[in-house]
């Protein structure tokens, strides 16, 4: 009997597997929107931090503004993660697009008018977080009702790198708009931005299920608490969730304070700002296509791991080697930055909402938005030790900090390391 080569052979690679869920007509056209809101986004936060530290020239006042977001994203995202599970998801998504983007707009109508002051951007990104409190839930949970359990994970990374990808063109665009036109017109980019978006979502039908709670009349707070009993039953969602936490706390706000590098380090100009950003943007693609492409890969906890010591070390060693003649090695070490901890980040929660079943979700990705909500309790200590120390020697001590902890979730933390 001939034997057939065929019966043999090895499947097929599927070459694209890293866009599976681009497959899906309703993710393509969310990802679609978000690509353009997430623009204007990284082109405001730039914009912002930029404006914040030349009205002021002290990294604290960066801080502060970070803390009126985060403090109303900690305080709202609970209720805002009960939300989603008990509202249409599209819905929350539409109308807190269009009221963050009519704050931008009222932002961007103070510059021009040459009545801007750090006061109106405190009190504009407190209410920006409260609505981004409660709508944020549900833009983490709404990818697993578009593309289902099988590319939940595969969508999720993308997602990030869709708002990564923004990270490049975004800032270096801004950077160059405010150094031709000022700040103003990048804000009024965001307003138009977000509104695209919420008309992108009309499109969209209106999907997922609301937990039966919703329809049989049990308060919003026994869905809270019944959110928190999961978690607490849950002993590997819980170390995810806490292995999640310092990270955001100690690492993350560098971000905030690449002003401060590019003004007193440095030495560079708005456009130089906007190619840092870009840098860490173009590292943050990398890693998060690397999380899309581990879908079927067994080892996914060491590769958590990794990523987190990888971030403190990129982010120590900035701060070691950054100076005002070390512009380009500095560039290429922020490409390993956003790449680390974009990689990080995105299968962290990857690996939260895949475990979660579908009925938690929007709770579990309340809590998750929570450790973001926090971030500003890093940035301002940061910013206080910047203004005293020096943004070179703070950051490298915070990525230090990053990276012990990281050998701790290694040693004590042996759920995470079998996931």
């Amino acid at each position: 009997m001939a034997v057939n080569p065929e019966d043999y052979s090895r499947p097929k690679r599927d070459r694209f597997a890293a866009f599976a869920s681009l497959r899906n007509r309703n993710f393509r056209l969310y990802a679609f929107g978000s690509l353009i809101a997430t623009t204007a986004l990284q082109m405001q936060q730039l914009a912002q931090n930029y404006l914040v530290y030349d009205l002021t020239g002290a990294a604290t006042a960066i801080g502060y503004v970070s803390l009126a977001l985060g403090f109303a994203i900690l305080v709202c995202s609970l209720a805002g993660g009960v939300a989603a599970d008990r509202l249409p998801k599209r819905n929350l998504l539409m109308s807190g697009r269009l009221g963050i983007g009519l704050f931008a707009l009222f932002i961007g109508v103070m510059i021009s008018t040459g009545l801007i002051a750090v006061w109106q951007i405190v009190v504009a990104s407190l209410a920006t977080g409260i609505i981004a409190g409660f709508t944020m839930p549900a833009q983490q949970s709404y990818v697993p009702d578009l593309v289902g359990d099988k590319n939940l994970m595969n969508a999720l990374a993308l997602n990030s790198g869709i708002m990564n990808v923004t990270r490049i063109g975004g800032p270096a665009l801004a950077g160059i708009l405010i150094a031709a036109f000022g700040v103003g017109p990048v804000y009024y980019i965001k307003f138009f931005g977000y509104c695209i978006f919420a008309v992108v979502l009309l499109f969209i039908p209106i999907m997922g299920k609301a937990v039966a709670s919703a329809q049989t009349g049990n308060s919003v707070m026994k869905d809270a608490i019944d959110g928190f009993r999961y978690l607490r039953s849950d002993r590997t969602l819980l170390s995810l969730l806490i292995a999640g936490l310092l990270p955001v706390i100690l690492a993350m706000p560098y971000v905030n304070f690449l002003p401060v590098f590019q003004k007193d380090v440095f030495q560079v100009g708005e456009a130089g700002l906007g190619l840092m950003m870009s840098m860490v943007g173009g590292g943050a693609v990398v890693g998060a296509l690397l999380v899309a492409s581990l879908t079927n890969y067994r080892y996914k906890g060491r590769v958590l791991i990794i990523s987190g010591l990888g971030f403190g070390v990129a982010l120590a060693l900035l701060g070691v080697i950054a100076g005002p003649n070390t512009f380009i090695p500095s560039l290429v070490v922020l490409v390993f930055t956003g790449a680390f901890g974009t990689a990080y980040m995105a299968l962290n929660q990857a690996m939260m909402l895949t475990i979660t079943p579908p009925e938690m979700r929007g709770r579990v990705a309340g809590l998750f938005m929570t450790t973001f909500g926090l971030q500003p309790f890093g940035a301002m200590p940061i910013g206080i030790l910047i203004d005293a120390a020096g943004a070179p020697p703070v950051i490298a001590s915070f990525g230090a900090a990053t990276f012990v902890f990281f050998i701790l979730v290694t040693i004590f933390m042996p759920r995470i390391r079998s996931l």
